[in-house]
């Protein structure tokens, strides 16, 4: 074989074998001392389980994934080096600087999954959501330890598991205010008061599921933010739809003498919800009709049913104002109905546009062409099409005052078997009364 050929040959082999540990080292140290992380990682993560150069390759991985702030591969990295010399102080310091990060490291890592998991659901729906459901639990977590000891551990766990996923809401809520803050002095403030409401429902979680009864007190608090956030919310997101929503609730729980939740009566509630949404009405009717003159699948939204519902509004406040003070299920009832009256009147979107109306629109783009014939048939056409386009109004108004019927009495139905869930969880309470001290089987 010819000379070049056999240098050749044995470059391409010196090439395929792989290095030593002592040779990926020095790899690793020189892309190291070039500030290469990319690769002086790369290099050195495997080096980590090599008897010889192990231990120094973790030290110098755990001070780079620990500049990174990647706190989880440097305790990792941190620990291999530290058994290999204890008593080292740069192992110990590299040690201690990832323990004392980690858990930020692991809670902006969940944050993060949070939000992305979030992205596009609409942050009001979310904390009517939530809001509902931490009274819920706070309910339930009034009496669950007065189960038998099996019992009350099963119930114990599931109730952490939906608080800890409640904690997860206050996340992508706390980003649309911080977001929507107009100065540095209201984002400090309102920061302070998320971040403690989210660790008020984390240790509400941590509680429920040691059995510690201080729950409901960190319940408690947590409820109250939802509340007070999302009242907010549907000042500040313009939302009258879903504050009469919520006023409808709250007024039928009042009307059925339901027990306050957290110390406030729903009668009370119930004013402020309409307060809310009288606030916000004006603004978004005047948005509305404007966005619906150019909008076919917008219902009309006249000046005159836009004045019936501020008239019935303002009678509304005025009834349940006097209704906090002297209550009477008479005119609770009234007030009832008031909402109901005005939850029919606001607009409901229509669907995506039937086919007829767009072959209708077409027609209209398409030039003339001077065919006597063929306009004569076309208006003849449209004299045909002209009652059923009638009819088809007529139906569509139909269906639309079907669907706000059917909407009312949905709402209504979820407010009465709230009720029932409410009046069964009371009559279980008192079924169960709690055990004395002495006889406690948790």
């Amino acid at each position: 074989m010819p000379l070049n050929s056999l240098f050749a040959t044995a470059l391409i082999l010196a090439a395929s074998q792989p290095l030593s540990d002592a040779e990926e080292w020095n790899r690793g140290v020189d892309f190291y001392n070039a500030g290469d992380v990319t690769n002086a990682l790369s290099v050195l993560r495997p080096l980590m389980v090599s008897p010889d150069f192990g231990a120094r390759a973790a030290e110098v991985v755990a001070k780079l994934e620990s500049d990174a702030g990647n706190f989880e591969e440097a305790l990792s990295a941190s620990q291999i080096a530290l058994r290999a010399n204890p008593k080292g102080e740069i192992e110990n310091r590299n040690f201690s600087c990832a323990v004392a990060n980690i858990e930020t490291c692991r809670d902006n890592r969940h944050i993060t999954e949070v939000l992305e998991a979030a992205q596009g659901k609409d942050p009001v729906a979310m904390l009517r959501k939530a809001t509902a459901e931490c009274r819920d639990l706070l309910s339930e977590a009034g009496n669950y330890r007065t189960n038998s000891a099996e019992r009350a551990i099963e119930k114990s766990i599931g109730l952490s598991k939906r608080t800890k996923a409640l904690a997860d809401v206050w996340i992508p809520i706390r980003e649309v205010v911080v977001e929507n803050a107009t100065n540095d002095q209201e984002i400090a403030y309102i920061i302070s008061r998320l971040d403690a409401a989210r660790a008020a429902t984390a240790d509400a979680a941590m509680q429920l599921e040691d059995l510690n009864g201080e729950a409901y007190a960190s319940l408690a608090k947590s409820e109250g933010e939802f509340t007070g956030f999302m009242k907010q919310f549907l000042r500040f997101c313009i939302r009258p739809q879903d504050a009469i929503e919520e006023d409808l609730v709250a007024q039928s729980n009042a009307l059925m003498q339901v027990e306050a939740v957290n110390g406030r009566p729903w009668q009370a509630e119930a004013c402020e919800f309409t307060d809310a949404f009288r606030a916000t009405f004006p603004e978004w009717a005047r948005t509305y009709e404007q966005q619906a003159q150019n909008d076919t699948n917008r219902e009309p939204f006249t000046a005159e049913t836009q004045e019936k519902i501020s008239a019935l509004a303002a009678e509304l406040d005025k009834l349940q104002n006097e209704l906090v003070d002297k209550p009477d299920q008479v005119r609770q009832q009234e007030a009832l109905d008031k909402i109901a009256e005005i939850i029919a009147l606001m607009p409901k979107d229509k669907g995506t546009g039937s086919g007829e109306s767009a072959s209708a629109n077409a027609a209209a783009d398409e030039p003339e062409n001077g065919n006597e014939e063929q306009e004569a048939g076309n208006e003849s056409a449209d004299a045909a099409q002209q009652p059923q386009k009638e009819d088809d109004q007529e139906q569509a108004q139909d269906d639309s005052q079907d669907e706000k019927e059917e909407s009312i009495e949905a709402l209504l139905k979820k407010a009465e078997e709230r009720n029932e869930e409410y009046e069964a969880e009371k009559k279980a309470r008192i079924r169960k009364a709690a055990l004395p001290p002495n006889e406690r089987d948790w």
